[in-house]
């Protein structure tokens, strides 16, 4: 109950804002490009109501089943556990409910009580001209229609009438005349019901006027003569009176031009266009329905099973266990031993539960350098960023990398694709203890293979990259020791370290 009366309340404020719209660009369109273009516009409005019901779209929330939660971690828990809200109490929507339902029977009895009126006029013979009837839509005419008009002028009153029946006028007023019932507390709509009426009454003028170009002065004749002595139609189309009906206007448009083929058929694409941005931009604005799926926490490769097998050329080293989910803790010593001394100690530390085990054979002994024109880290940090995934026949993929704020020409790490055709790159930009970390499975980093999520130290999470592979990260974000600033600065004058030809033959210019 409450969610369907939210939905109709955005539906309702996007409504509100297409009235405005169309109210600031009906008179510049009927300038520019004809009365009929200017009344076209209303079809804003629904298209707007429109683009609040329609389904959400759907962002996919990631967490990791099995792991500890943690404290980054735990409203997206929550909203796992409980994706609805609390309602508020029951009495109070019913309340609310009751007085919707109300005001809809009201309106509904008041707009009755004027069309029998307007029905015991017409049979009275007081009533018209107008065009009447939703299902079966029909033209009534007063009594004295005859002698009030001049043959002529009856010829364009039974053509305008004919023309409202043609384009279903009587139709689209039954359809705003429901809308303003169902709701009723919306203002803008009643405006809408006023204005939606002048234009209507201009773009049938215009279209009888375009077929019959030889009765301007009959037609205007006409228009003075009309006087309507009951009250308006609800349901119908009618020639309003001069008091509520801008008359002078109506006769001014008259001996205007009408549009050239050209200028019409601009009105008509710019019309289109505007239709459909309305339409997507009031979907876009609709809060996204959040799907939280857990993944489970699957080990990427048993500590048994048999590692991909290497060229005959290179002897593959002994398989190595390294935990790549466990945040390394602060290095002192220099860069070249750094990730030899953190993976000594993984493996002498007590794995956690939480970490993601892999066992993998390292390409090489000795650290590789990379180009760190992706990374950006504050000067006196270091962030170690280690990711893990699987490629598309199962192959396990990591990187350990080390990017640091005194050595922006490099970082220093290591990586492992199992023989996979896939290897894993990643960057870290950091701003302060905010991280967003990049992964990408191209070195080019672009196309559906790269994803960025923004992270906290030591928080380990899960991105689904636009192709549906699923990468661990875990950064850890520490200061800088002396001997690794020292280390940057002796780099610095070499240019480059020793390691890095071999790299550059490997990798060109991308970033390993």
């Amino acid at each position: 109950m409450s969610e369907a009366l939210l939905i109709l309340g955005a539906a309702n404020l996007a409504a509100a804002v297409a009235v405005a719209l169309v109210l600031i660009l009906r008179r510049p369109a009927r300038k520019l490009f004809g009365p009929r273009i200017a009344y076209g516009l209303w079809l804003l409005v629904p298209l707007a109501a429109l683009g609040m019901l329609l389904p959400a779209r759907v962002e996919t929330v990631t967490v990791r089943a099995a792991s500890a939660p943690s404290a980054q971690a735990s409203p997206l828990a929550a909203q796992g556990a409980s994706p609805n809200p609390p309602d508020a109490p029951l009495d109070g929507w019913l309340l609310v409910m009751g007085l919707w339902i109300a005001g809809i029977l009201a309106h509904a009895a008041w707009m009755a009580w004027r069309q029998a009126q307007f029905g015991r006029d017409a049979e009275a013979g007081l009533a018209g001209p107008a065009a009447v009837g939703v299902l079966r839509p029909r033209v009534v005419t007063p009594s004295d229609f005859g002698r009030r008009y001049s043959p002529r002028e009856q010829f364009v009153v039974l053509a305008h009438e004919e023309t409202h029946i043609v384009r279903h006028d009587t139709r689209i007023n039954a359809l705003v005349a429901a809308a303003r019932c169902v709701n009723w507390f919306n203002p803008m709509l009643h405006l809408l019901h006023r204005f939606l009426r002048i234009d209507q009454e201009l773009a049938c003028d215009a279209q009888v006027i375009a077929r019959h170009p030889k009765v301007r002065r009959s037609y205007a004749e006409a228009m003075l003569k009309t006087q309507l002595a009951t009250r308006p139609l609800p349901l119908g189309c009618y020639w309003p009176p001069a008091q509520t009906h801008p008359l002078a206007e109506r006769i001014r448009l008259l001996s205007r031009t009408a549009p050239d083929p050209r200028e019409q058929a601009l009105g008509l694409m710019l019309l289109t266009i505007l239709t459909l941005v309305v339409l997507g931009s009031a979907w876009s604005v609709k809060p996204a329905r959040v799907q939280v799926v857990e993944l489970p926490n699957v080990a990427l490769a048993p500590a048994d099973a048999p590692t991909a097998p290497r060229p005959a050329e290179t002897p593959a080293p002994a398989p190595r266990r390294v935990a790549m989910a466990a945040p390394a803790p602060a290095l002192s010593t220099p860069p070249d031993a750094a990730l030899s001394q953190a993976q000594a100690d993984a493996q002498a530390a007590p794995t956690p539960p939480e970490a993601v085990e892999l066992t993998v054979r390292l390409p090489r002994q000795r650290p590789i350098y990379a180009v760190a024109d992706r990374s950006s880290v504050e000067p006196g940090s270091a962030v170690r960023l280690v990711a893990t995934a699987l490629d598309p026949e199962g192959r396990p993929l990591a990187a350990d990398f080390t990017a640091f704020g005194s050595q922006r020409d490099y970082r220093m790490g290591a990586y492992v694709n199992s023989g996979s055709r896939q290897s894993l790159f990643t960057s870290v930009v950091q701003r302060g203890e905010r991280l967003w970390v990049t992964a990408s499975l191209n070195r080019r980093f672009r196309g559906d293979e790269v994803g960025t999520i923004e992270m906290r130290s030591g928080e380990t999470r899960d991105l689904v990259l636009p192709n549906g592979q699923v990468v661990t990260l875990t950064p850890t974000l520490r200061a800088e020791t002396p001997e690794e600033v020292a280390g940057a600065a002796e780099r610095r004058g070499r240019r480059l370290p020793d390691a890095w030809s071999p790299y550059r033959q490997r990798c060109g210019d991308g970033d390993c």
